[in-house]
This record gives C-alpha cells, structure tokens and sequence, in this order.
C-alpha cells in the first residue's frame, strides 16, 4: 500500500509538471513581477494582431500611465496609433521607443515612414540609414513577432536593412 502512494505522489508530480512546466505562452512579453501587467502587455499584443488598436492602444497607454515603460510597451503604442492615423502619437512613441533601445530597428522604419508620409525625407533617411548600418548584437523583444516567440532576431533586422534600402531608393528617385 505504501508504494502505491509513492507511484501515485511521483505520477501527480510528473502530471503538475508536464502540465505547468516551461509552457508559458510568449514568455518573452511576460517580464514584470506582476502577472496582472504582464497579461495586459501580452492582450496589447494579441489586439495588435487581431487589427483592434484602440483596444491596443488603450492597453499601452494605461501600461506606460502605471510606470510600465519599456521600448516594447512604447513601440506598440507607436504601432497602434500609428494604425489609428494618429502619426504624431505614433511618432512620439517610437522616438520614446529608440531612446530606450537605438537598436529597435521597426521603431526607426515606422518613424521613418511617418516622416516620409509627413514630408520630411531627410529625417526619414536618418532613420532608414541608421537601420541600414545598424550591427546586429542581440535579439529585441518585440510583440510585433507575436508569431515568432516576440523576438527580433538577426533575420528580422537584415529582412528590415532590405526593406530600408527599398524606402530609402524610393526617396531618392522621388
């Protein structure tokens, strides 16, 4: 009798193991102490993905309003009011989102392309040249890859160094 408690107490770990271990759904968007925020950031995303960006936005901007601010809350605001047309919201939180992390090459595009929308080729070429030269040296957390484990990795930066050479020969021909 005794050994089948000890079967069945090994059988329950191994069943609560399986079923709660390292199985964290976008664990790279889950980096806050609280799981109420971290649920919130990952929600964000998820309305990003699914084209509801006021419901991401309101979800950024009450993030960043409770202190939680990092390049990727900031970049997704950028995103969803950039979606929303709001190009100066958009605009001030992907410049927020660079000055946080200068290596966040989809903040420098959008931004490039809110300044390319707005006139101001010259700025948009900064940006698009700076991604260009950007070395890779690790990869960025980034919602925007909800698909991709929400990393940015080198492949991602060379897909974007080529589309910024797209932009920047489109401007150039302008």
């Amino acid at each position: 009798m005794k050994n089948l408690y000890i079967i069945i107490f090994v059988i329950s770990i191994l069943v609560l193991h399986c079923a709660t271990g390292n199985k964290v759904k976008h664990k790279h968007l889950w980096r806050f102490d609280d799981p109420y925020i971290n649920q919130t950031i990952m929600n964000a995303w998820e309305n990003i993905q699914k084209k509801r960006f006021e419901w991401a936005a309101l979800d950024f901007t009450r993030l960043i309003q409770k202190g939680y601010i990092d390049y990727d809350i900031l970049f997704g605001a950028g995103l969803s009011f950039l979606f929303m047309n709001n190009d100066n919201k958009a605009l001030d939180y992907f410049t927020q989102a660079i000055e946080h992390n200068p290596f966040h090459f989809e903040a420098y595009y959008f931004r490039a392309k809110i300044y390319i929308k707005n006139g101001s080729k010259e700025k948009a070429k900064k940006d698009l040249t700076a991604i260009i030269n950007m070395e890779y040296y690790e990869p960025i957390i980034c919602g925007y890859y909800f698909n991709d484990n929400d990393i940015a990795d080198n492949n991602a930066l060379n897909a974007k160094k080529k589309e910024a050479q797209q932009l920047l020969l489109a401007i150039a021909h302008d």
